[in-house]
């Protein structure tokens, strides 16, 4: 599944026109979620390709979807959000609106972490493959250190940890499962 973004206007043009021919599309999914003083609708809804896109350009295409979200937060007016998607899979609603939430998942759990922890989206590194090498070691390091269980009750920030890491050779080998002979 991938997102349909500004930076494919031929595509993200193809499948909006999809959604406006259809209207309202047979296999719909909402859901309703609150918590965290939020409450956020979605509607899903997903379309067969047949034909509609460029089938060179997008091998596999077998699926278009839209999701309208509306996010209130606290007594603020609501937000509202459309994002469009194509999938090589064959997709119904409500697959659609579980595959967008993990993404999202993946988003909150990886690269956010990477951008506050690590400074990601900052780094002017820009050289040769030094990009993606930090990268790779930044994505390493999260690896090592996520999973190790520190401070009262088993919890300790991402911040903390890699301080206690660079601080103590004790805590960086319990981090790479390293033990005294």
């Amino acid at each position: 599944m991938l997102a349909v973004k500004g930076n494919q206007p031929s595509l993200r043009s193809t499948v909006e026109a999809a959604f406006i021919e259809a209207g309202d599309a047979p296999n719909a999914h909402g859901t309703v979620e609150r918590g965290h003083g939020r409450q956020v609708a979605q509607l899903a809804r997903v379309l067969p390709v047949a034909g509609r896109v460029d089938a060179e350009a997008w091998p596999g295409c077998q699926t278009l979807g839209v999701i309208d979200s509306l996010r209130q937060v606290g007594d603020k007016p609501g937000q509202w959000e459309r994002r469009y998607y194509i999938s090589s899979r064959k997709l119904s609603a409500e697959d659609l609106a579980q595959a967008a939430r993990a993404h999202w998942g993946i988003e909150n759990r990886l690269h956010w972490m990477l951008d506050v922890n690590f400074a990601e989206d900052a780094s002017s590194v820009c050289k040769d493959f030094a990009p993606e090498n930090l990268s790779l070691l930044k994505k390493m390091v999260l690896n090592l250190v996520r999973p190790v269980p520190m401070g009262k009750n088993g919890k300790m920030s991402m911040r903390i940890k890699r301080k206690a890491a660079a601080w103590d050779d004790d805590v960086r080998a319990q981090f790479l499962g390293l033990a005294p002979l």
